[in-house]
C-alpha cells in the first residue's frame, strides 16, 4: 500500500466514523434512558461505544480499499475509525449533546418537531416526530355507548380532552355515510374517548358516554397532550459533511421517563 493509498484510507474512515459516531443514539437496539445517549461517562463506556463504530466503519473502508493487503488495510482502517469514533463521540456530548438531549426532550414532551445548531462546533440536528400514542388499544366492551352510536371492536388511546375548531356534525359510525346524532359547537371541549383504528374519526365522550363521532380535521387535544410512546426521527449534520439519520421509539417508563429504543 502506498503512501497516497493509505492517507485516502485514514482520511475516508475518519470521516465516515465522524458522520456515524456523531449521531445522538444507541449503537444497539437496546432501551436507554434519554440522557444516557447524551452523557460522556466517566467509565469511558460512551467513548468506546463511539469507538466501536468508527472501528466497524474504518475496518470496512479499510478493507474495500487496500486491495492486496486486505489484512493490512482492515487493521489500519480499524485503528483510524476506532480513533474518530471515540474522539467524536465523546466530543459531541460535551459539546452539542445539551442541545441535542434539550431538542429530543422538548419534541418527546410535546410531539412538535425541534431544531438545534451549535455556533461552536457548526454541527446542527432536527428531532421531528413520526407518531405518537397515548396508551394501549381500549376494549369498546368497556365503554358505554348512546342509543344509535356504533361501537368497533377497540380503538386507539386518544389522549385526553379535544376541543372543537368549528361546528361539527355527530355521526353515527366513524363515517360521513352515517346518520347524524348531534352536533359540536365550535370552542366546544369534550372527552375524546379514542380514535377510530383506521384514523380520520374520534370518539366523542359525554359523562362517560360515547355520543358519537367527529371529524378529526375539525377537532384537536385542547392542551398538551401526554402521549405514553412515540416513534422520532434524529438527524444530525456534522461540520458540513453530510447527514446521518436514525430512527428511535421512545416510551415513559413507570417513573414517566422516556426510555428510547434504536427502531
Amino acid at each position: 500500500m502506498n503512501a497516497r493509498k493509505l492517507s485516502s484510507v485514514l482520511a475516508t474512515a475518519a470521516l465516515t466514523a465522524s458522520a456515524l459516531a456523531a449521531t445522538p443514539a444507541p449503537a444497539l437496539a437496546q432501551s436507554r434512558p434519554l440522557n444516557g445517549l447524551f452523557s460522556c461517562e466517566g467509565s469511558g463506556k460512551k467513548q468506546e461505544g463511539g469507538a466501536l463504530i468508527g472501528a466497524a466503519a474504518g475496518a470496512l473502508l479499510g478493507r474495500s480499499l487496500a486491495k492486496n493487503e486486505k489484512t493490512l488495510g482492515t487493521l489500519i482502517g480499524a485503528a483510524a475509525g476506532a480513533a474518530a469514533g471515540s474522539y467524536i463521540g465523546c466530543r459531541m456530548q460535551s459539546t452539542d449533546a445539551a442541545l441535542a438531549e434539550q431538542a429530543t426532550k422538548k419534541a418527546l414532551e410535546t410531539g412538535v418537531a425541534q431544531s438545534w445548531y451549535n455556533k461552536r462546533t457548526g454541527n446542527s440536528g432536527r428531532v421531528s416526530v413520526a407518531s405518537s400514542s397515548y396508551g394501549p388499544p381500549i376494549d369498546s366492551r368497556n365503554m358505554r355507548f348512546a342509543p344509535g352510536v356504533q361501537a368497533l371492536p377497540s380503538y386507539e388511546a386518544a389522549g385526553g380532552a379535544y376541543v372543537a375548531g368549528s361546528t361539527a356534525n355527530l355521526r353515527a359510525g366513524p363515517s360521513t355515510r352515517t346518520a347524524v346524532v348531534g352536533r359540536l359547537a365550535a370552542g366546544e371541549t369534550f372527552d375524546a374517548l379514542g380514535l377510530a383504528p383506521a384514523g380520520g374519526w374520534v370518539l366523542v365522550g359525554r359523562g362517560g358516554e360515547a355520543v358519537g363521532y367527529a371529524a378529526d380535521s375539525l377537532v384537536r387535544p385542547a392542551g398538551q397532550t401526554i402521549a405514553s410512546c412515540r416513534v422520532i426521527d434524529a438527524s444530525v449534520s456534522v461540520g458540513g459533511r453530510g447527514t446521518s439519520s436514525q430512527r428511535y421509539s421512545a416510551c415513559r417508563d413507570a417513573r414517566g421517563e422516556w426510555q428510547l429504543t434504536q427502531a
